[in-house]
């Protein structure tokens, strides 16, 4: 058995959902009218990519409190920038007024974030609750 825990076959729980949300908000991103998709969507698919190297630097390493509390400060920050997309008003080509997130959408991606919220808080806690163990803590 190698010492380096890093399984490139197995990303985790965590980076496996930040994944899976990756792979939700880039169609959706794509649809939407070019000012927000280059503004708002850059924004969300920049911050997605924080978390998922975050995510994926806190399973390589063996004192990972500081990147774990920066994996929760990017999870913030992205939430915030959820809650901007759903209130964003636009106009389609038939001057209809739409939102860039449906309530559907809104609801799975808070949904996917929520999980990734309750992965982040049980990873730091485990980390937190560690005292000199050698291991590193992989979820």
């Amino acid at each position: 058995m190698s010492e380096f825990p890093y399984d490139a076959g197995n990303p985790g729980p965590c980076c496996q959902k930040i994944e899976d949300m990756l792979d939700y908000a880039r169609p959706i991103i794509q649809r939407w009218p070019p000012f927000h998709k280059y503004t708002l969507g850059e924004e969300i698919m920049r911050e997605i990519y924080t978390m998922l190297r975050l995510a994926t630097k806190a399973r390589l390493r063996y004192m990972n409190k500081s990147t774990l509390a920066d994996l929760d400060t990017s999870k913030a920050i992205l939430d915030v920038y959820l809650r901007q997309a759903n209130k964003t008003v636009f106009h389609d080509r038939g001057g209809n007024e739409r939102r860039l997130l449906t309530d559907h959408s809104y609801g799975v991606w808070s949904g996917m974030m929520e999980e990734i919220g309750k992965l982040i808080g049980g990873w730091i806690k485990s980390v937190s609750g560690r005292k000199n163990s050698t291991k590193g803590n992989v979820p």
